[in-house]
């Protein structure tokens, strides 16, 4: 019993001098990883996310869809121009001499299809009997009607068509854009942290290899002392190149990490620009208890939200209208038109009629119809493969919730695992140390229990790289788009 007690005494001595007078071998704590001032700014996740999407070709691409919807927009407007229309005619040679001058202003509408016009002419001179109709009084004719669609180009015709698949084409390049977006900022988001991981991997490298370097002269004054055995020395000499060779593929993790991010972090200049070491972050924010939806009710929301969903909606819309348009194309064509005319001014011509006023009908009907029911057999189609792409891409959105759901708590509780994994390893090195100050140990068991400490250390950072990452995701899942302009979030 008092041999029992002498031993503990003595390794709780050794442990207390070595936490007091051997800093190079303090723990892997937090503290100690995160120690080193930054001479440069931090670079944070909504300073990339902003220049990213101010200059990532993608974004830039995602964009320029949207103003071409709107340039298509505005031709489909263009459809209901006013078109002016000017002729003129003199006869230079026959029996009848005479002029004529002819303005006529056109305006399509989109009430009901009708269309409406109104133009001014003047004829003057000599006119045979069949051609009377030229001649006008002397200040000329002005005249007006309207043109009115029964049936065929009634309900729908090509420019109301057009018109309203465009204004559904630049709501749909809106929704690309959103697309485009929401996976930015998830990229960005797994990019940044794949960075900040690896700059954790350095630093842990870095207090390994520090802490081996700095027990040498410690192991020379042992060995002179004939405390241990030198083969101490040489353990301890492997037990740098091995760490050594740790640094080296932990910094190059990081430049690699730093390039592909440097897709994102862009220059003024849109050119892209590596992330500096000094720029890292002290290491990954605290987790927080994350905002987990009930399964149901966040399916139901990334069912509105997501923008693919919004987009093969109005993809079917446009469907739809080209379909109902070929479907009217196979109706008759009934159109009923007015028109009335008013010459002015004197006139000695007896073919000039002052004062007319004409109502018509015109009927026009394809027997075989072919073009038209093609057409719209084709249309139904097209309905019909949108409503099953529908269908997959609300599945495929159902399924990304459940998994970025299920990611999210394993994430949460992979973390708090591992950090009693490190925690254990911590106390299990500072132990084995303590037992080698005090002859009980070898140099072979120290370094193993510092490479599971530092493996601890990784496992840790690993499990808030994959939790971060997981946040991503579930807001990706759920369709939430960051505003970087503003800092406000979706959630």
């Amino acid at each position: 019993m008092i041999r029992a007690a002498l031993v503990l005494a003595l390794l709780w001595m050794g442990a207390a001098e070595a936490r007091e007078h051997v800093p190079a071998r303090l723990m892997l704590s937090a503290e100690h990883l995160h120690q080193g001032a930054h001479h440069s700014p931090v670079l944070t996740l909504d300073q990339v996310l902003k220049a990213a999407v101010r200059s990532f070709p993608g974004m830039v691409a995602a964009e320029q869809r949207r103003e071409a919807a709107a340039g298509e927009r505005l031709a489909a407007e263009g459809g209901f121009d006013t078109n002016l229309k000017l002729m003129s005619r003199w006869s230079v040679a026959g029996l009848y001499e005479n002029s004529n001058y002819d303005l006529l202003l056109e305006q399509p509408t989109e009430f009901g299809g009708a269309s409406f016009f109104g133009g001014y002419r003047r004829g003057v001179g000599n006119y045979p009997v069949y051609e009377g109709k030229s001649a006008t009084a002397d200040g000329g004719e002005f005249r007006g009607g309207i043109n009115i669609p029964l049936w065929r180009n009634g309900p729908i015709d090509r420019r109301r068509a057009a018109l309203a698949q465009a204004e559904l084409a630049q709501l749909i390049a809106g929704h690309d854009y959103d697309a485009a977006m929401l996976d930015l900022q998830r990229v960005v988001a797994q990019r940044y942290w794949d960075w900040v991981l690896a700059g954790r991997r350095v630093a842990v490298a870095k207090h390994l290899l520090a802490v081996a370097e700095q027990r040498n002269q410690g192991l020379k004054e042992r060995i002179a002392a004939g405390d241990i055995p030198a083969i101490e020395a040489a353990e301890n000499e492997r037990a740098i190149l091995e760490r050594q060779e740790r640094l080296v593929a932990a910094e190059r993790m990081l430049e690699q990490t730093g390039i592909v991010l440097s897709l994102y972090w862009r220059d003024a200049h849109d050119e892209p620009q590596l992330p500096k070491p000094e720029q890292l972050p002290a290491g990954f924010p605290e987790p927080h208890a994350p905002e987990l939806h009930d399964l149901e009710d966040a399916i139901n929301e990334a069912h509105h939200r997501r923008p693919e969903l919004r987009k093969l909606d109005h993809q079917r819309k446009q469907a739809e209208i080209e379909r109902d348009l070929h479907l009217n194309q196979q109706a008759p064509g009934i159109d009923v038109s007015l028109i009335g005319a008013q010459d002015i001014g004197p006139t000695n011509n007896k073919l000039v009629n002052r004062e007319e006023v004409y109502a018509g009908i015109s009927i026009d009907l394809p027997l075989q119809r072919r073009v038209a029911r093609g057409k719209t057999a084709s249309a139904q189609a097209n309905v019909q493969r949108i409503q099953a792409d529908h269908r997959l891409a609300s599945d495929r959105v159902a399924a990304d919730v459940k998994d970025a759901f299920s990611a999210l708590r394993a994430a949460q509780k992979r973390v708090g695992i591992a950090r009693q994994q490190r925690e254990a390893a911590r106390q299990l090195e500072e132990g084995e140390r303590t037992r080698f100050e005090l002859g009980d140990s070898s140099l072979l068991f120290v370094n193993l229990r510092e490479l599971a400490s530092g493996d601890a250390a990784l496992a840790e950072a690993d499990a808030l790289n994959a939790y971060h990452k997981a946040q991503a995701d579930y807001r990706f899942a759920l369709g939430h788009i960051d505003l970087p302009e503003t800092g406000q979030r979706g959630l």
